[in-house]
């Protein structure tokens, strides 16, 4: 049985205090630099760290993230004013893998939750799943959709999990009399494990996902072998279906929100 820790991004304090400020950082990364610099902390979720090389200095735009950066990092980021280093990126890359959580200081919305589908109820079997393997601990909302991130399985991602949003979707093309409940229950197990385990960093400051203990646990599922061998046989065919589903629309009708 899986302990689930939760990970940071659902389970955070933002009452924790930085170390720096931004004139103590912009201060310390002058001193670091030796060369003219100018510094903007922002709030923006989608450019984390950029250098601007200006005629009079260098303009550099940090997250808010790093006033908790400790000195090895702001080293690196003086280390890129001069000449980036790999090792430097390396450092820099690490610390904002474990730091991500912080950008959700200003959350998107969730987008509307979709659980009913017409042959499976992601609810009836998130809770099956989440009593069986996670004590029912979990506490991650679910729905049916195509998830943003990078296609697998030759171009469709069955399930996703966004750790910003703290959202697993499932994709509608599950949906479906002929897909059977288990396989569906392994995707969501999937996902669930993603919430529950989180990334590692590996020395290159890259995040793993799918470690070994990642793949311990999921083959913990009773019916995983048997959902493996579903997803080989079926794959085809589904990937197939998937396309008609986009040609239809962005919702399938028998998604619809209940009301």
């Amino acid at each position: 049985m899986l302990e689930p820790l939760g990970p940071q991004q659902l389970a955070l304090s933002f009452e924790d205090t930085p170390p720096w400020d931004k004139a103590a950082l912009e201060q310390e990364l002058l001193r670091e630099a030796g060369a003219p610099l100018r510094v903007t902390i922002t709030g923006n979720r989608s450019v984390l760290l950029s250098y601007r090389r200006a005629t009079d200095a260098v303009e550099l735009r940090l997250h808010e993230m790093f006033l908790w950066a400790p000195a090895a990092v702001v080293r690196a980021l003086s280390s890129g004013v001069r000449r980036e280093t790999r090792r430097a990126r390396r450092e820099i890359r690490r610390f904002i893998n474990e730091n991500l959580h912080r950008v959700k200081e200003a959350p998107r919305a969730l987008p509307p939750l979709v659980t009913a589908g017409a042959v499976h109820d992601l609810s009836r079997i998130y809770e099956r799943v989440n009593a069986a393997h996670f004590q029912g601990r979990l506490q991650v909302p679910l729905t049916w959709g195509r998830g943003g991130g990078r296609a697998r399985r030759r171009g469709l991602t069955f399930g996703s999990y966004e750790p910003v949003l703290g959202l697993i979707r499932i994709h509608p093309v599950l949906d479906r009399e002929d897909v059977p409940e288990f396989f569906v229950e392994s995707v969501v197990h999937h996902e669930m494990l993603h919430h529950a385990l989180g990334g590692v960093s590996d020395r290159a400051g890259r995040t793993i996902y799918h470690t070994r203990a990642f793949r311990e646990a999921e083959a913990r599922h009773p019916r995983h072998a048997e959902a493996m061998g579903w997803e080989r046989a079926n794959l085809a065919r589904l990937v197939r279906a998937s396309r008609a589903l986009r040609r239809a629309g962005p919702v399938p009708g028998a998604l619809r929100q209940r009301s």
